[in-house]
C-alpha cells in the first residue's frame, strides 16, 4: 500500500529533520519536498519505483507528491529532512517545466553546510530558509535540466486519489466519484491507478480500510467491538467482504489476526 502522508500537507514553513540508522519506510507520498544526505555508508532509496544509491556525502532530492521509499538493503546513517515547499519558492521557479535528470548529488565539497542541520532546530526558520536555499542552488548548479514528461502529471493524479482514499475510505465511495472530483474521465483514472500501485481501484481501497481495521483490532484488547462493528467502521458492506478481504491481505482472518496480536503481547 502507498501511504498518504496527512502530516506532510499545508502548513506554511513546516520543516522536519532526524537522523537514521539502516531505516526503512514503506512508499509514501505527499505535498512536501523531502531531501536525505548519507552521513556514513550507502543509503537505498527508491523514486517512483526506481532504486538509487545514494554514498556516503551524497543528497537525493526528492520532488512534491513523487512515490518514494527508504530501505535497509544497504548499511547507512543519513538525516531525512521534509519541508514546505514556500521555504524555496525560488528553486523550483528556476526549475519552471523541468525535472532533474538525476535526483542524487554530491555534496562532498559543502559538507559543512549539510552538517549544520545537525545543530538546527526546527524553530529556526530564518536558518533553515537560508540552509535548504542554499542546498538546492548547489543541486541545481550540479544538475542537468530535462522537461517535464506525464509521470509527473499521472503521479500528481495518484496524489489526489490518495488524498481522497485517505479521507473518505469509511464511507461508500466509488472510483467515479473521486475521477469527476479531479477532472479525469473514469477509465484513465483506472487504468493509470492499476500500472502506478499494480492494483485496481477496489483492491487500493481495500488495502486502507484493511490497514485501518488491523489498528482497531490490535487497540480492542477489551473485545469492546465485535468484528461485525470493526467491519462497518472501516468502511466494508458486509462481514463476509470484510474476512474476504482481510484473509487475502493478511493471510489470517480478522479473529486470529486479533488472537495472534493479543497472544504476542502476553509473550
Amino acid at each position: 500500500m502507498i501511504i498518504y502522508q496527512k502530516e506532510n500537507i499545508g502548513n506554511s514553513y513546516e520543516y522536519r529533520s532526524n537522523c537514521h540508522e539502516n531505516w526503512t519506510v514503506p512508499p509514501h507520498i505527499h505535498e512536501y519536498s523531502e531531501i536525505a544526505f548519507t552521513k556514513k555508508g550507502v543509503s537505498t532509496i527508491y523514486l517512483d519505483g526506481e532504486k538509487y544509491l545514494v554514498p556516503e556525502n551524497h543528497l537525493i532530492f526528492i520532488r512534491p507528491n513523487q512515490i518514494h521509499e527508504y530501505s535497509d538493503e544497504t548499511l547507512s546513517i543519513l538525516r531525512c529532512a521534509v519541508f514546505s515547499n514556500d521555504f524555496v519558492p525560488l528553486f523550483y521557479a528556476s526549475l519552471g517545466e523541468n525535472v532533474l535528470e538525476s535526483p542524487v548529488v554530491d555534496f562532498s565539497d559543502s559538507i559543512s553546510l549539510l552538517n549544520e542541520f545537525d545543530q538546527t532546530s526546527s524553530n529556526e526558520v530564518l536558518k533553515i530558509c537560508g540552509l535548504l536555499n542554499l542546498i538546492c542552488s548547489i543541486v541545481l548548479k550540479n544538475s542537468i535540466l530535462v522537461p517535464t514528461d506525464k509521470a509527473l502529471h499521472r503521479h500528481d493524479m495518484l496524489f489526489k486519489t490518495i488524498e481522497f482514499i485517505s479521507n473518505n475510505f469509511k464511507e461508500d465511495i466509488q472510483l467515479k466519484q473521486i475521477a469527476k472530483k479531479i477532472g479525469l474521465h473514469e477509465k484513465y483514472l483506472s487504468s493509470t491507478l492499476h500500472s502506478l500501485t499494480g492494483m485496481n481501484f477496489q483492491e487500493f481501497l481495500a488495502s486502507y480500510r484493511i490497514d485501518y481495521a488491523k489498528c482497531l483490532l490490535r487497540k480492542d484488547i477489551s473485545n469492546q467491538f465485535t468484528i461485525f462493528e470493526i467491519a462497518m467502521q472501516c468502511g466494508f458492506s458486509s462481514i463476509n467482504t470484510f474476512n474476504r478481504a482481510f484473509l487475502h491481505q493478511t493471510g489470517l482472518t480478522p479473529s486470529k489476526y486479533k488472537k495472534q496480536f493479543a497472544n504476542n503481547l502476553r509473550k
